[in-house]
């Protein structure tokens, strides 16, 4: 008799009627599995892009004219890039009325050959001079750095002080930073000084010029003093520059495209989820209310057992709760083990700055979804258990089917 009472009688429910249970699991379960993923990509969105406003304190970056996308490639998303001009034009920069202070930065592709553990971006930094990059190096590294010490990215394979070597040099990886969802995550620090050998390293196995002399640079971030309009700022390093092929880039501008990109990527994304919500309501109510026509029989002759309406309704409410309960369940643990594996595939396909919120942040996603994904299955199933409830079950078993 235990398996008489309510939370039985909907488990019998179910398994007596399997294929309708599995399709309405499934159905559950795929729709909290794009909840979850699309809510996934939507929060690594958003954190990619408050990560980019506070790691990228420069207010201009002042590359070579031409290779603005490259410097953008190369913090959004780690492209390896290799460009340089001659260091005196930091020093003009430094001149130009408005800027408060400038560093240098020293970018270099390594190769995919055997000279290289694997390709990446290079990152030469002043550490004396640098207010970009250094403050949020300092938190998790013990600088300075030594001769032949660097720091990786958090994609960079790898533990602590792990041998890695660029251009036949070996270098000890001392420390790791912590995930940003830019292309820092793949990329690798180290002093100007070590940059610069290796692009000495660089012309040799290719046998190109491309550091004839020891004075470069890649590209100098520049802060404006407090007040002042990068904006004009800008103009004046192009009227110091006309002619000279040197652009300055506004970080603010480069921000506001990516930040327009994600909106519209997430503006598709919500939608899709909207969508999704409505077809699977009416789906679930449409299934149930006609679970429950096809089941008055049933009812009616629970109904003459002495089940009361009240009754009727908790075993249909149970078994609903019980369906979904495992659907939502199963497709939100699903989603969240395939986005901690292949969250850095999802990166390389948006190609915009994405950080993963915390397995904190995601259990709790999933918590959430996993509720929605519960609650939908009685909200779908009012109108059936409303027309249930407006004829006596028990004077259905005189109707023909």
């Amino acid at each position: 008799m235990k398996d008489l009472n309510t939370i039985g009688l909907a488990k019998k429910n179910i398994k007596n009627k399997k294929g309708r249970s599995y399709g309405l699991m499934g159905l559950t379960g795929i729709l909290c599995f794009i909840l979850f993923m699309s809510s996934f990509v939507i929060l690594s969105l958003r954190n990619g892009m408050s990560s980019l406003s506070h790691r990228l304190g420069a207010d201009l970056i002042v590359v070579p004219q031409g290779y603005d996308s490259n410097i953008t490639g190369a913090i959004l998303r780690g492209e390896p890039n290799t460009f340089f001009f001659d260091r005196s034009v930091m020093d003009r920069v430094d001149k130009i009325e408005g800027v408060e202070k400038t560093s240098p930065e020293f970018f270099l592709a390594t190769l995919s050959a055997g000279c290289c553990s694997f390709p990446i971006q290079v990152i030469g930094i002043d550490f004396e001079k640098d207010f970009t990059v250094v403050p949020w190096l300092r938190d998790q590294v013990k600088l300075p750095l030594k001769e032949g010490e660097i720091v990786g990215g958090n994609n960079i394979v790898g533990d602590f002080q792990h041998n890695v070597k660029f251009f036949n040099k070996s270098f000890h990886l001392k420390g790791k930073l912590a995930k940003t969802g830019m292309g820092f995550d793949n990329s690798v620090f180290m002093t100007m000084k070590e940059a610069k050998a290796l692009a000495k390293e660089y012309e040799k196995i290719l046998g190109e010029p491309i550091a004839a002399k020891d004075d470069i640079i890649s590209s100098v971030m520049v802060k404006v003093e407090k007040g002042v309009d990068p904006k004009i700022v800008s103009d004046r390093i192009r009227a110091e520059f006309k002619g000279e092929m040197i652009y300055p880039l506004m970080s603010k501008q480069m921000m506001s495209e990516v930040s327009k990109n994600v909106e519209n990527l997430l503006i598709y994304v919500y939608i899709l989820i909207g969508l999704l919500w409505i077809l699977a309501f009416f789906v679930l109510s449409l299934v149930y209310s006609i679970s429950i026509k096809e089941r008055k029989r049933e009812f009616a002759i629970l109904r003459i057992m002495g089940a009361t309406k009240k009754k009727l309704r908790s075993i249909c409410l149970s078994e609903i709760l019980l369906i979904n309960a495992i659907g939502a369940f199963v497709g939100t643990t699903c989603s969240f083990v395939i986005s901690i594996l292949f969250s850095r595939a999802l990166r390389e396909m948006t190609n915009l700055p994405f950080l993963s919120p915390s397995i904190s942040g995601m259990l709790l996603l999933a918590i959430v979804t996993i509720v929605l994904g519960i609650v939908i299955g009685p909200l779908s199933s009012l109108y059936g258990l409303t027309q249930m409830n407006k004829r006596e079950p028990a004077l259905l078993l005189r109707e023909n089917d």
